[in-house]
């Protein structure tokens, strides 16, 4: 087990997997745990990450289901807070939802996206300026100060998570705003599903960061911690969707897959006493503010 790339310290093997939600190889993923900052990775990242973001990673909405989408969106909004105005910078707007929204609720917005097909979307049917690239902290350094810096489960796909977070410091505006959604390697979930459990998502998510390990190294950037929360919507579709995919298979029946469904839900709603009290949701939302 290497060190934990993200401080250096001393990692301890934290259990094995497999592609459980795409099952695009039998290959076996072996995921460490930090004994310094806590933080979950995979150890042995394979050399054609890219093979396990298929075309169809992406379900590309039209226009008109864009619009539909919007109203989805706003709690992120809201997340983000302010008077939408000035630049706003979305690292993995996916297919565009959110960017959408943001710009047409006042926002100059710019996404950053690697896949080219995701990214040719955004521009021509989300009207969103995209820089295409595979490294955020490259591309945010290229971009004049923003007022808004989103990442929105992304942090946890990206090689070098500390660089995208020291890049975004450097960009926000004073008195600008970042919010980082991802999975919590603290959950409830992750304790009672283990190598099971959904948002592992391997070989995909290569960092599991601790709320506490990302405050503090925010904080060390000049950072102020605004808002810690696993209550808001996204958080709560989030754990949802974990106990769900549990007994998911991938290409699986419709009956499976409506078995799944009805699991998640009764799950969730069986599960929320625990998931909504401290911080055991299945996902976390951090918003910082740069005095």
């Amino acid at each position: 087990m290497r060190p934990c790339p993200l401080c250096g310290g001393i990692a301890a093997p934290h259990f094995a997997t497999r592609d459980r939600n795409r099952g695009l190889s039998d290959v076996v993923f072996r995921y460490g745990r930090c004994t310094v900052c806590a933080t979950l990775f995979l150890d042995n990242v394979p050399d054609d990450l890219g093979r396990y973001y298929p075309s169809e990673y992406y379900v590309l909405p039209s226009a008109e289901q864009l619009e539909h989408l919007r109203a989805a969106e706003r709690h992120k909004l809201a997340l983000v807070g302010g008077e939408p105005r000035g630049r706003l910078v979305e690292i993995g707007p996916g297919v565009g939802g959110f960017s959408y929204a943001a710009r047409r609720a006042g926002y100059d917005v710019t996404a950053v996206e690697m896949d080219e097909r995701a990214a040719e979307h955004v521009r021509t049917v989300a009207g969103v300026d995209v820089v295409r690239s595979d490294v955020p902290h490259t591309a945010l350094d290229a971009l004049p100060p923003s007022r808004a810096i989103t990442l929105w489960h992304v942090m946890e796909h990206l090689p070098d998570p500390w660089a995208c977070l020291q890049a975004a410091a450097r960009n926000l505006e004073s008195g600008g705003t970042l919010v980082i959604a991802m999975p919590n390697p603290d959950s409830f979930q992750l304790r009672v599903l283990g190598s099971r459990w959904a948002h592992i998502d391997a070989p995909r998510h290569l960092f599991l960061i601790p709320a506490k390990t990302l405050i503090e190294r925010a904080a060390s950037l000049g950072l102020e911690s605004a808002k810690l929360t696993t209550r808001d919507r996204g958080g709560l579709n989030w754990n949802r969707f974990g106990w769900q995919y549990a007994v998911m298979r991938p290409d699986g029946s419709k009956t499976r897959i409506a078995a799944a469904n009805a699991f998640g839900l009764a799950a969730f709603f069986a599960m929320s006493p625990i998931e909504l009290t401290g911080l055991r949701g299945a996902t976390y939302t951090a918003v910082f503010n740069k005095p």
